[in-house]
């Protein structure tokens, strides 16, 4: 189809969907470790001994937790590879979104966010499948954000 933009991050979602997908496989493994444990016969402490056979189940929950958690920060998170909400990412340039040089006029900014904005709005899209749209959908949230950042300074 003419007119329509090559979209080459659309590439990159079946990698952020298996990144979401191995997060919620790894806190569902780590889970089911700790409930199989509590409820396992065989302990540290034996659960026979009240609140002190407890501890020891405590303990392993606790650091179980704290591993799930130390493990989970050091993998990329699938939710910030799409702008849409929060701060940009360190580096974000707001012209290189919009394809203009620093000393772009009031009028050369609005008009290359008009072009980018027509080049990439989500409707213009909107028959070329759901990746795609979701991608276009990134691109003017960047598009719109570039502009309310240049436009207030």
């Amino acid at each position: 189809r003419r007119g329509v933009p090559a979209l080459p991050e659309a590439r990159r979602s079946g990698a952020a969907g298996a990144a979401t997908l191995n997060r919620l496989l790894l806190i569902g493994l780590a889970g089911l470790a700790v409930a199989l444990y509590v409820r396992s016969p065989i302990d540290l402490l034996p659960d026979g001994l009240g609140l002190l056979g407890l501890l020891d189940d405590l303990a392993v929950t606790g650091l179980a937790m704290w591993w799930l958690r130390k493990r989970l920060r050091t993998q990329p998170r699938a939710e910030s590879a799409g702008a849409g909400g929060g701060a940009p990412p360190p580096g974000w340039d707001p012209y290189a979104v919009l394809g203009i040089r620093r000393s772009a006029s009031a009028t050369e900014i609005t008009q290359a966010y008009r072009a980018q904005m027509k080049r990439y709005h989500p409707d213009r899209v909107a028959d070329l499948g759901p990746e795609l749209h979701e991608v276009a959908h990134r691109k003017a949230v960047d598009i719109q954000r570039a502009y309310e950042e240049l436009g207030s300074g």
